[in-house]
């Protein structure tokens, strides 16, 4: 039920914010162009995220906000913070930016909204929601599409991740400056192990709302269920959901080994994000500015590539401890179920291209 309440207060708080996260201090975004306000502290005591630096008597003269859903203590938020920061450093205190973790400014599909309508600057966007507006972006978080992490960093800096990009600023307004890769997803079970896909029958489990984890999950036999983050625990906890699929790291953050009893490693998904900015904010800003958050998302995703790597093992050794039983899932028999042909996103001839520069 808490976690449920945090929701509702969540939203409530958003609604507030969102009317004044746009209010930037780039040119052309309803601004003069130089301006030293930030986001007002939310209610509840919350407040964004920011850096230390050596340019803090420096006023800046671009505020950028940013937005993500997971905890403050998540991986996703260092990177966030790491970005940040690189930008912080490289326009020597000229530029800054706030970062708001833990949906504080609205779940992600919202989030995108505001990028799009220019009513937020920046955010982490994973790849799947994008499918909802750009089918073949789903593309990139098809099951079992990555050998490994490094694969997957090398793929979405190609050809791939290229059109993907273009399309979704073409189609979303929503510019991704550069893709951040997570770790390999796994599914945790709250009553029974998951030994093979006929486990997976009928198995109630959340997934994001995502078109291409739908079907996905279809195809495999279970019942899917979108849900917000934010509900998922309370989902769980209740029996409205047996199932929940995510990073080790992003389930422990939310604490949700704590109504799960199975951790089933099926490496079924590595669902890569991105960090987006609308671009109606930058557009506004100089080509110089510009170049500097080019620079640092690029250097915050491979921080977060990194994180990504190191938690690994650390993340399972935590959850065992944590009394999960960690469960050897015959993934050859997921992958058995998969026809990537039978993907929506994939019968464009957009969607082919894409998926023979993935190597499928």
């Amino acid at each position: 039920m808490k976690k449920l309440v945090s929701s509702l207060l969540c939203a409530c708080m958003m609604i507030g914010l969102m009317a004044g996260c746009g209010v930037t201090s780039a040119p052309g975004a309803g601004s003069t162009g130089t301006s030293g306000s930030t986001p007002s502290t939310p209610a509840g005591g919350s407040s964004a995220s920011t850096p230390s630096s050596n340019y803090d008597d420096v006023t800046p003269d671009v505020t950028l906000t940013m937005s993500h859903q997971m905890a403050a203590s998540h991986s996703i938020n260092a990177t966030a913070e790491e970005f940040a920061r690189l930008v912080r450093e490289k326009s020597e205190g000229t530029m800054k930016v706030d970062v708001f973790p833990a949906a504080t400014l609205g779940t992600e599909t919202e989030n995108l909204q505001a990028l799009t309508n220019g009513t937020l600057d920046c955010a982490i966007i994973a790849a799947e929601f994008y499918a909802n507006y750009v089918e073949e972006a789903g593309i990139l978080c098809l099951p079992f599409m990555y050998d490994s992490y490094d694969d997957a960093a090398e793929k979405l800096a190609g050809e791939a991740g290229k059109t993907v990009a273009d399309m979704v600023l073409e189609s979303t307004g929503s510019r991704i400056l550069d893709y951040y890769v997570l770790a390999f997803r796994q599914i945790f079970t709250t009553s029974s192990p998951l030994n093979n896909v006929d486990d997976m029958s009928g198995l109630i489990i959340r997934i994001p709302d995502s078109t291409t984890y739908n079907a996905t999950f279809t195809q495999m036999g279970a019942a899917p269920t979108a849900l917000a983050w934010g509900e998922t625990y309370t989902a769980l906890d209740t029996g409205l959901v047996a199932a929940v699929e995510n990073t080790p790291e992003s389930v422990m953050s939310a604490s949700m080994q704590e109504v799960c009893k199975y951790v089933n490693v099926t490496n079924h998904i590595l669902g890569p994000t991105t960090i987006s900015i609308s671009d109606k904010i930058y557009q506004g800003l100089t080509a110089e500015q510009q170049a500097i958050l080019d620079e640092a998302a690029a250097e915050a995703c491979q921080f977060g590539l990194n994180a990504t790597k190191d938690g690994s093992d650390a993340n399972f050794n935590a959850l065992s401890d944590a009394g999960l039983e960690v469960v050897d899932t015959d993934v050859a028999s997921l992958q058995a179920k998969i026809d990537y042909s039978n993907f929506s996103c994939t019968q464009s001839e957009a969607g082919s291209a894409i998926l023979a520069a993935m190597g499928k």
